[in-house]
């Protein structure tokens, strides 16, 4: 049985569970969180219901301890580090053009959308999981 990727949507593989940070969140606490909760992605939200300024990723993090001490996490807010603009994807785009734009981009993850309202993250790990594993 062969599957075919342009059937699959984002919304059928994302993960609907998400979190969140806010931007003026200190980036050490921020981390932690992510750490206690072994998740790689936080979505930030704005001032306003819909606003997605960023998503603070792993990475992100990664990235800034490669270039700065540590102890400069203690000084920092999520928006100082935070990828921007988050790159989201409508539910209903396919896994074919999600993983092209995911190339296209370097990110690894992606808020999904349904309208204006964000309903999961899809990630690369949720594109192995679901075409390589099932």
């Amino acid at each position: 049985m062969s599957l075919d990727l342009r059937q699959l949507r984002a919304g059928d593989v994302m993960n609907p569970t998400i979190h969140w940070a806010t931007a003026h969140e200190n980036l050490r606490a921020a981390a932690r969180r992510m750490q206690e909760q072994r998740i790689r992605a936080l979505l930030v939200s704005g001032a306003h219901p819909g606003d997605l300024p960023g998503i603070l990723t792993s990475k992100d993090i990664v990235n800034l301890l490669g270039s700065q001490d540590p102890a400069v996490l203690a000084e920092l807010t999520v928006a100082d580090v935070m990828t921007r603009p988050a790159i989201c994807v409508p539910r209903q785009t396919n896994l074919v053009d999600c993983i092209n734009l995911m190339r296209m981009t370097g990110v690894r993850r992606m808020p999904v959308l349904d309208g204006a309202t964000v309903v999961g993250i899809l990630s690369t790990s949720d594109v192995f999981a679901r075409v390589l594993c099932d």
